[in-house]
């Protein structure tokens, strides 16, 4: 009797909310079938979002922060560093140096041998190198491998894709709901599932903007929607920097290991070329200027004192000096600034700054630091509040399910089937509007409809 007792109560608790109407009970289906899908990844990506902030905060991308035990008047010349890094690291070569932040930090450079990318940091002083690190085996490292792919590579990527889509579906269906029960006169109620029900929506209100921010923002970095739609439409056209020799390469090819370096808006864009001139007289032609007048420029241009140079890569690549908000050397996205130097001449040949990029890239610009809480302690705030609340509507909405499962059942329970849904509805709007902004969602929706409306066949036909 107790358990026949639990199947009415399943399939009354729709009336019983006062929203007993077909968009209602379709919604709420729409929401707990997401939300069976989703719950394990957003688990993920809130836990990993964490540890990546605490690393970001706390410690550093490498892990502790390392400091100096002497600071003197006069540093050691860029120049002698970079030839103590390569000393450390035979067979390596130099991509990205790093300049100290402050008196008492050391300088940094980047290095790839072989497949791996190390950072190497070395005192300013005394050219002392203190830590090596291959910059791909950190905890940060590994948490932003299995936030960006889950560790599954261009597949990864794209199962992200569709659980970012399912997640604003969620987000909907959840604030429709919600705003329903508001309707509704409320019954003095005080059973446990009626408190955690009460609890999960508030939350869900309350993060629903927050949640919706993080997960935009995070699918302009996936590969198809984000690079192929997204990121396409709001790169800097180089052509904006007039006639000149471009590489092979984009800016993209600054990004080394499993962070992002590059901004949002310049990954895409062909980066500039050296140009060589070589004349019979002309003794120097093979010369290249030298770390140490490169990072002398930076200062007479005021990047400092946070900013990094990137190494040319070839005979007619080029030094890249930049300022970006999501490497942490600024607080404010306006502030973003990236310069091209010829490595044969020290000629600037293009430079472009945050006012240069198009709205969706300037967007983008704060969207990124903000996602990362590179914008001082409030955004450090809030993205731990929204991962905080997105674990325990993940864990909430689970138990809401399990205390709703039918007496001795061992699976969460099904809400009850929709008969004679109209299609002139808002719900029907909504799946068709997020179907067609994100491509793979509306795909995922389509063959979730065909699935039902099969299953949905058979059991008529039996």
């Amino acid at each position: 009797m107790k358990r026949q007792q639990s199947k009415v109560n399943l399939q009354e608790n729709p009336a019983q909310d006062g929203a007993s109407a077909p968009r209602y009970r379709a919604t709420w289906r729409w929401h707990f079938f997401a939300g069976v899908f989703v719950v394990p990844f957003l688990l993920v990506l809130a836990t990993t979002g964490l540890i990546m902030l605490y690393y970001s905060t706390v410690q550093t991308p490498l892990g502790e922060q390392f400091f100096v035990n002497t600071v003197a008047d006069t540093t050691i010349s860029p120049a002698q560093q970079l030839a103590a890094a390569n000393a450390a690291l035979p067979g390596s070569k130099v991509t990205l140096y790093i300049p100290a932040p402050t008196p008492d930090r050391p300088v940094q450079f980047e290095l790839i041998r072989a497949s791996s990318t190390y950072v190497i940091d070395v005192d300013p002083y005394t050219n002392q190198v203190l830590r090596v690190v291959d910059k791909d085996s950190t905890p940060y490292a590994l948490a932003r491998r299995i936030h960006s792919t889950l560790l599954l590579g261009d597949f990864g990527d794209v199962l992200l894709e569709v659980v970012a889509g399912l997640a604003l579906l969620l987000v909907a269906t959840g604030t429709y709901m919600w705003l329903q029960q508001r309707k509704k006169t409320p019954v003095p109620q005080s059973s446990r599932r009626v408190r955690w029900r009460r609890w999960h929506l508030s939350t869900g209100v309350y993060a629903a903007l927050g949640l919706c921010f993080f997960l935009v923002s995070g699918l302009a970095w996936t590969n198809i929607w984000g690079g192929k739609f997204v990121q396409a439409w709001g790169s800097f056209p180089a052509e904006k920097w007039g006639p000149m020799l471009l590489s092979d390469n984009a800016h993209s090819a600054m990004n080394h290991g499993a962070s992002k370096e590059v901004p949002w808006g310049l990954e895409q864009t062909p980066l500039p070329a050296s140009a060589r001139e070589v004349r019979a007289h002309d003794t120097n032609a093979e010369a290249t200027i030298t770390l140490d007048a490169v990072d002398q420029l930076a200062r007479d241009m005021d990047f400092g004192p946070r900013y990094r140079i990137n190494l040319p890569d070839g005979a007619d690549g080029v030094y890249t000096i930049s300022r970006d908000s999501m490497n942490g050397e600024t607080g404010r996205a306006g502030d973003e600034r990236t310069v091209h130097i010829d490595r044969h001449s020290g000629k600037v040949l293009a430079e472009v700054g945050f006012g240069d990029y198009s709205l969706l890239a300037k967007s983008m610009a704060v969207g990124i630091a903000v996602h990362q809480g590179s914008m001082g302690w409030w955004s450090i705030a809030l993205n731990t509040l929204v991962c905080l609340a997105v674990i325990f509507l993940c864990l909430s909405g689970t138990l809401l399910w399990w205390l709703r499962r039918p007496a001795q059942s061992k699976w969460l329970p099904v809400p009850p089937p929709v008969a004679g849904l109209p299609l002139r509805s808002l719900l029907t709007l909504l799946l068709v509007l997020l179907g067609m902004a994100l491509p793979l969602l509306g795909a995922t929706l389509v063959v979730a409809l065909l699935v039902y409306f099969l299953v949905g066949s058979v059991r008529q036909a039996q």
